[in-house]
């Protein structure tokens, strides 16, 4: 098991590789008549090419192993946040994913600084 050093080592990493993915790999869309549903409407993932798809699932399977040793180190502690640790998890997994609606969110640098705050939340829960 890697100790609390390596692991917050580990998510500075993947957050770099994160916030690249999102900010210079994906791109949004408006999504069309959603003005009518929710005020301002709102944005969906523009579909992303072949090299992009490959590179997003590696980012995936990287941060499903940093997360998943994150989370066993929370419930060895038997901390009382391993809730809030799996919520803010599928959030960083949607933005990886991009299988989500982006509501009150404009640009992929609004995208990438939701994921990045999730990221330092799970981190400072190691702590």
């Amino acid at each position: 098991m890697k100790n609390v050093e390596e692991l917050k080592k580990d998510y500075q990493m993947i957050e770099e590789r994160i916030m690249r993915f999102i900010t210079e790999h994906s791109a949004v869309v408006y999504a069309v008549d959603s003005g009518d549903i929710v005020e301002g409407g709102t944005f969906t993932w523009a579909a992303l090419s072949s090299d992009d798809r490959i590179l997003q699932a590696q980012l995936r399977l990287d941060y499903i192993t940093v997360s998943e040793l994150a989370r066993q180190r929370l419930e060895q502690i038997h901390s009382r946040y391993i809730a809030d640790f799996d919520r803010s998890r599928g959030m960083v997994l949607r933005y990886i994913r991009q299988d989500s609606i982006l509501l009150k969110i404009l640009t992929l640098e609004a995208a990438a600084e939701v994921a990045k705050n999730e990221l330092h939340l799970q981190k400072f829960l190691l702590a």
